[in-house]
């Protein structure tokens, strides 16, 4: 085996001893400086924030009843329109004929009703007068001042007179049901007529238009899709760790992706969440609505959960160990490990309840930095900067 020459040795001595100080100087004399907060009381407005969208409760798809070509629109969208007004109109060329010629039929039907009616009149009168003849007859029949035969012509005229009565009677009621037909018939051509006027199911916004003039339109397929103004609102999804403090009627700050800003309040807290997110959706209601309003359009929602007089401690304090939350503190140069029970947070700081007592030194960013490790606290002002 060659042997090291000695210049070299000594270097290789040397590296090892620097090795050595330096791994010493870590492990029991090198203590980093670590930013802390003096723990102090102060008044904390809760907040929880969430993404959402622009929404309304009442959201409505104008379609038709019947298949068609569409003739004529009167709406486009973002007009307002109200209850009952036309939209659009379908081409009504064939319906317009077919209850023209129902109504014409309707109108026979009636003319044959009364025609009957009229027969039946006669007919009965033709029996009342048949009826006195046999009574007559049969008086004198029993006299016997006319024959047999006599008598018989006279039943005889009785039974036609009765047959003819029923005849008229059956001929009305055959009427009558077909007077009844004929105006079903009418009604419903009617009613298929009046499908080709498409009109507002309520008062509220066109929010969009998906169809031209000369588009077949069938059931179902969307024409125009409305909205009702007295309902929009935010629809925000908020973690469901932060869902405790939310109640309805509480305020909030309102902030579109375009940039504007609205105020309003918690209408309602849906009771089921997510179970792929975790969120829960929490709907907000606008105090004024945007103008121009955009279905859809991205928002975030800040909602105000009240106040809280308390210690408060940085967010970003609070950690999480073997399933506690907690914050670490600056004791005797050292790290320690501190479970917390927190309260009300504004989206920088969190309120602290139980745990700590003012003036503890709390490490404002305990970024892999364990217990027990030494360190040199360097308290940080609420401008930012260390004394």
């Amino acid at each position: 085996m060659k042997r090291l020459p000695g210049g070299k040795k000594t270097i290789l001595i040397a590296v090892g001893l620097v090795f050595l100080l330096l791994l010493g100087y870590r492990l029991f004399l090198y203590c980093p400086a670590v930013p802390v907060m003096v723990v102090k009381p102060t008044e904390v407005q809760g907040q929880v924030k969430g993404p959402g969208t622009v929404q309304s409760k009442v959201p409505v798809t104008v379609s038709t009843k019947i298949t068609g070509i569409i003739e004529k629109l009167y709406a486009d969208q973002g007009d307002r329109v109200s209850k009952g007004q036309l939209l659009a109109e379908l081409d009504a060329v064939e319906l317009k004929a077919k209850t023209a010629s129902a109504q014409a039929a309707r109108h026979r039907s009636q003319r044959e009703l009364k025609r009957a009616q009229a027969d039946v009149g006669k007919a009965q009168a033709n029996l009342a007068l048949a009826q006195s003849n046999y009574r007559r007859d049969l008086e004198v029949f029993k006299l016997g001042y006319i024959s047999e035969a006599a008598m018989d012509i006279t039943r005889a005229q009785l039974r036609l007179a009765e047959s003819e009565q029923a005849a008229a009677l059956a001929q009305v009621s055959a009427q009558a049901a077909a007077a009844a037909q004929a105006e079903s018939e009418v009604k419903a051509s009617e009613a298929l007529l009046s499908y080709t006027r498409i009109s507002a199911p309520m008062d509220g916004l066109i929010t969009a238009r998906q169809a031209e003039v000369g588009s077949t339109v069938s059931p179902g397929v969307r024409i125009f899709q409305m909205v009702d103004l007295d309902t929009i609102w935010i629809a925000a999804w908020i973690d469901a760790s932060q869902i405790a403090p939310l109640q309805e009627g509480q305020k909030a700050a309102i902030r579109l992706r375009s940039g504007r800003h609205y105020q309003g309040q918690v209408a309602r807290l849906n009771r089921e969440a997510d179970t792929v997110t975790r969120e829960l959706q929490v709907d907000v209601r606008l105090d004024t609505l945007p103008d121009p309003l955009v279905i859809g359009e991205e928002a975030e929602v800040i909602i105000a959960t009240g106040r809280q007089q308390a210690l408060a401690v940085p967010l970003t304090a609070i950690v999480s160990r073997r399933e506690r939350t907690g914050v670490m503190l600056v004791e005797q140069g050292r790290l320690t490990f501190r479970p917390v029970t927190v309260g009300l947070n504004d989206g920088q700081k969190i309120a602290v309840s139980e745990g700590l007592k003012e003036g503890d030194l709390v490490v404002a960013q305990p970024v892999n930095l364990p217990p027990s490790s030494r360190v040199k606290a360097v308290v940080k002002t609420p401008e930012g900067k260390g004394n």
